[in-house]
């Protein structure tokens, strides 16, 4: 229980400086070698126990192995950011780093500890740049997220003891299915990550099942929130290349990021879906993905909040080759309703870059809700990898045109470790769109990976 305690209130401590952080990381040592020592101590008394009327030789357990034979954590990230926007006199043209370093222990009595530390700011200049978004209307720059920030990125003990069963308690990252309710927003330059115990269960025959208990959250801009969030998910594979998942998201906090206009956004999403794929042949192959969701409110959360979700999407890929790859095509079409027109299905916990393009103007669903219908294409040629999106925008009440946009990344490995990735976003605001607002983004990105 003191073990517990010890780490409930190094979650509860507030690390926004260097020097906190590496406290922390120091009472965090300390609990680790208290546990360590403990368990050695019951492992030794165990160890004297006789069979066969001999007596055994005592087991030596060294937290040092445990620390020696563990593995470094350490990514470093630079990007460069150009935005235009038409309704702002000013471009954002600024480099960011992202720096992560951190020590992931070997298990010791199906105990693994994780520590990383995490360090973003900008590289030159920072002063023609709005990182805030409560200026996002005043600024006369366009808004990046990615502020500069220091302090733990991820601090949490896991331990596989259990049959079938892995316990996660601390600050970790959280990416569920293909993070449409629930993701780390990775490609911030700060992970958006959550405070609390995970627990997952796979003693069923294919079967997944995911149980979540948080209680705060660092989001991507730095700060930390208070908030209870409950995790419900179950994954079952019947056949080879095929899902089945259902899930429950509760989720009270008043102030989510939401911008609904409500005072409480607390909220509750249950749903399913289904997805997989088929051989036509040996060439080809068809993918499928089919699922629904409803949102209501939760705890005191507004009562208007009520609303439905539903997206189906098809596919065909190649099976690939060693001089072309992969390359594949799909068309996906997704409805976050409205209720009539006041309020519209929100996923504040979402990867934004990963849904509704890469420009950002969905952050917040509008009240007459979206229809997203998109296409995608991607291939590989050797090394090189190709991406492209193109998106039509309506609103679900009112029939409304919102937009279009089009989005390319093209990357290539130059090394293992080195990745280099050059992204466009063309967004381009419709007759119906209640902001007509023009959006051009460019990033360029390496990640070196130890």
């Amino acid at each position: 229980m003191n073990r517990l305690k010890s780490i409930e209130m190094l979650l509860k401590a507030n690390h926004r400086t260097a020097l906190k952080t590496f406290r922390s990381l120091r009472c965090v040592w300390t609990v680790a070698n208290l546990f360590f020592a403990t368990t050695s101590i019951v492992a030794h008394a165990q160890s004297t126990g006789t069979t066969s009327g001999e007596a055994m030789p005592p087991m030596t357990l060294q937290l040092s192995d445990s620390i020696a034979q563990g593995h470094l954590l350490l990514e470093v990230r630079p990007r460069y950011a150009l935005i235009t926007e038409s309704a702002k006199r000013e471009k954002t043209d600024v480099w960011t780093v992202r720096t992560s370093l951190g020590w992931q222990t070997a298990p010791f009595y199906d105990v693994r500890l994780t520590a990383e530390f995490l360090y973003v700011d900008f590289l030159g200049a920072s002063g023609r740049v709005n990182t805030d978004p409560s200026k996002f209307f005043a600024s006369n720059y366009p808004l990046l997220p990615d502020p500069p920030y220091s302090g733990v990125n991820q601090l949490f003990a896991d331990y596989g003891g259990f049959p079938s069963t892995r316990v996660k308690l601390g600050r970790q990252i959280l990416r569920i299915d293909d993070e449409r309710f629930i993701s780390d927003v990775d490609f911030r330059q700060t992970p958006q990550v959550f405070d609390g115990v995970t627990i997952v269960n796979t003693s069923l025959p294919q079967t997944r099942i995911q149980l979540g208990e948080y209680r705060r959250i660092r989001t991507v801009l730095g700060g930390l929130n208070d908030l209870r969030l409950h995790v419900l998910h179950a994954a079952w594979n019947p056949l080879p290349d095929h899902t089945l998942a259902g899930y429950g998201y509760w989720h009270d906090q008043a102030a989510t990021g939401a911008q609904t206009g409500f005072a409480n956004n607390a909220q509750r999403i249950v749903g399913a879906h289904a997805e997989g794929g088929f051989a036509l042949d040996e060439s080809w192959r068809w993918m499928y993905y089919a699922g629904v969701a409803r949102q209501n409110q939760y705890g005191n959360g507004d009562s208007r909040i009520d609303a439905n979700y539903r997206r189906i999407g098809m596919g065909i890929q190649t099976a690939g080759s060693a001089t072309f790859g992969t390359w594949g095509a799909r068309i996906d079409r997704e409805v976050k309703g409205s209720n009539g027109g006041i309020y519209g299905f929100q996923t504040p916990l979402t990867d934004y870059y990963a849904f509704n393009g890469w420009a950002l103007q969905y952050t917040s669903t509008p009240r007459v809700g979206l229809i997203d219908t998109w296409l995608t294409a991607r291939g590989q040629m050797q090394k090189l990898s190709l991406f492209t999106e193109y998106h039509r925008f309506r609103s679900d009440f009112g029939g409304l045109t919102l937009g279009r946009e089009f989005d390319v990344s093209v990357t290539y490995p130059i090394t293992p470790a080195l990745i280099a990735k050059l992204q466009q976003a063309q967004f381009r605001a419709g007759s119906g769109a209640s902001v007509k607002n023009d959006v051009d983004k460019i990033w360029f990105t390496l990640t070196y990976k130890y």
